[in-house]
């Protein structure tokens, strides 16, 4: 590859760059990501973490083929400086992220010290605490009452930093839509009566 091809190519790495720092940028001022960022956040970041390579491969070609310069070092140091810092950020958010969570995770099994009477006699159960494809559920919508919610089936689920589903599609009458679990009604599932003490799932 000739020189200008090479330079072709690196100023498409430090624009892969750049639109990450852009991201990471739009984070700054609030410090702490919900779980919908989060994942966006750890997709994002994977993506990213094999650029170093590509610009290291590429650089190098470059100062193999031309005298090196103060300017090529520049080049280097910019786009290392840039790089390092911003994936850096990019792990702090996320653990501080799974931190918050398994917080809120401690938190709530505190509250609840077990099942009400009304709860063990209860038929309608689901031991799925998140969401799965095949499942049906309601789009919460808080400008409608809950009658008039979307019904849909999920169709793909996208796991957080932490494995755990926290996004799903959802097919609808109306198409498609992208929510976060929290948003969603997952529909009881009837168990036989020897499941009745199976956990339930999330509350809407």
């Amino acid at each position: 590859m000739d020189i200008k091809s090479l330079k072709k190519t690196r100023s498409s790495h430090k624009a892969k760059l750049t639109i990450f720092k852009t991201y990471i940028d739009s984070l700054l001022p609030s410090k702490r990501v919900n779980e919908v960022q989060a994942f966006e956040l750890k997709a994002r970041l994977d993506k990213i973490l094999d650029l170093y390579n590509e610009f290291d491969s590429v650089q190098t070609d470059l100062e193999s083929l031309v005298e090196i310069s103060d300017d090529e070092h520049k080049e280097r140091e910019i786009f290392e400086n840039s790089y390092f810092g911003c994936v850096a950020f990019a792990q702090k958010m996320l653990s501080a992220a799974s931190a918050d969570q398994d917080a809120g995770s401690v938190t709530g099994s505190n509250i609840n010290t077990g099942p009400s009477e009304l709860q063990i006699r209860n038929k309608w159960r689901t031991n799925r605490g998140q969401p799965q494809p095949g499942e049906m559920v309601l789009i919460k919508d808080d400008r409608l009452p809950p009658n008039r919610w979307l019904l849909g089936r999920v169709t793909t689920v996208y796991p957080g930093a932490d494995g755990v589903n926290q996004v799903a599609d959802v097919k609808t009458t109306s198409g498609t839509l992208r929510r976060a679990w929290n948003r969603l009604c997952p529909l009881p599932v009837m168990l036989d009566q020897k499941d009745a003490s199976a956990p339930r799932g999330p509350v809407c």
